[in-house]
């Protein structure tokens, strides 16, 4: 058996230690394999694909990947391909020229000649249709596309890194995907586990965020009871979301139920102050940032209130108050300029 060398165990453990923005939590074997994966495939241009449950954090593992590797001073650009129409996904990934439809007002540039160097990241890539992969799969192997209603080719050298919540090759087996797009993406696999496949993890997760939460707050807060934690795991055991372990938490924890009985009862906030907006806001982000079905992203499709509230509905679980998340998207709306420049100056 070959030993692991110590470069390659600095570099895990550095891994681990990276900002919020990309760091991965927990110490299980699980989470030890995922993090090895990611290191191996840190230096390399190969395309990988994520799969994993929804929730599970296949975001993360995608920023822990281009921000650890070559490519991380250039564009990390993403693209849910469930979320967006499909007559507008070409143009969103290739861009297109200037009258090109109706509403083509100007030149707009794509995803693709944006990722150019970087890395573009394919979400859901499931969800494309056949004729979309056509012109994925010829990117991939020529490196070259035309923006819609252009005829000029267009090179490009972005690393393709995709994720589904779905088994790629049962959907080739059912002829939704493209076998030969399949074997050009599926070139290096990572499966992301559930957290109730890695319930070690737990208590770790547990402690950052209550940490967090009383950094946010400004206040010590206690630690979890026994009776307390035994609510959260068993909660667990029948989820997998990562967001679902942080809306337990904001039920459970003294300092952030306060703010949470503050709302009435159609979920909108009742005179909070703005330091308190501001902090509901903060408490989100960092859920935001664990890429379970976050509410900014519900936000970011602009879909009407009651199609929201389903679709925090479906990602969080039935334990998470979907119009609470949606007046936490209210506030983020109105914080966003605030929360950012913080953000870059920490």
């Amino acid at each position: 058996m070959e030993k692991t060398k110590p470069s390659d165990i600095r570099n895990t453990l550095r891994l681990r230690e990276e900002p919020e923005l990309w760091r991965i939590i927990g110490s299980s074997k699980e989470i030890k394999d995922v993090l090895a994966k990611i290191q191996t495939v840190l230096e390399s241009d190969v395309p990988v694909v994520i799969q994993g449950e929804t929730g599970t954090g296949k975001e993360l593992v995608v920023k822990a990947i281009h921000y650890r590797g070559p490519r991380s001073k250039q564009p990390l650009c993403t693209i849910n391909c469930a979320a967006i129409p499909e007559n507008l996904l070409e143009s969103e990934l290739m861009g297109h020229e200037k009258g090109a439809f109706t509403g083509a007002i100007q030149q707009q540039i794509g995803k693709l000649e944006r990722a150019n160097l970087g890395t573009l990241f394919l979400d859901e890539v499931t969800e494309m249709s056949l004729a979309m992969q056509a012109k994925i799969l010829r990117v991939i192997e020529e490196q070259v596309f035309e923006r819609v209603g252009g005829n000029k080719l267009i090179k490009t050298n972005a690393r393709i890194i995709s994720a589904t919540n779905k088994e790629l090759l049962d959907e080739v087996h059912s002829k939704n995907f493209r076998e030969d797009l399949y074997y050009r993406l599926n070139v290096f696999r990572i499966h992301i586990p559930p957290l109730r496949e890695r319930k070690d993890d737990i208590p770790e997760l547990v402690s950052v965020f209550i940490n967090r939460f009383g950094i946010l707050s400004g206040k010590k807060i206690n630690k979890l009871t026994d009776e307390e934690f035994k609510t959260i795991k068993s909660h667990v055991v029948k989820g997998s979301k990562i967001l679902e372990l942080m809306s337990r938490l904001r039920t459970l924890m003294p300092s952030v139920r306060h703010h949470h009985e503050r709302y009435d009862g159609r979920g909108y906030p009742d005179g909070l102050k703005g330091d308190e907006i501001h902090l509901v806001a903060r408490i989100i982000s960092i859920a935001d940032t664990y890429d379970a079905m976050t509410t900014s992203r519900v936000y970011r499709k602009g879909l009407p209130k009651e199609v929201a509230y389903k679709e925090i509905e479906k990602g969080a679980g039935t334990q998470f108050d979907p119009k609470l998340a949606l007046a936490f998207v209210d506030f983020m709306k109105k914080n966003t300029e605030t929360t950012s420049t913080e953000t870059n100056q920490k």
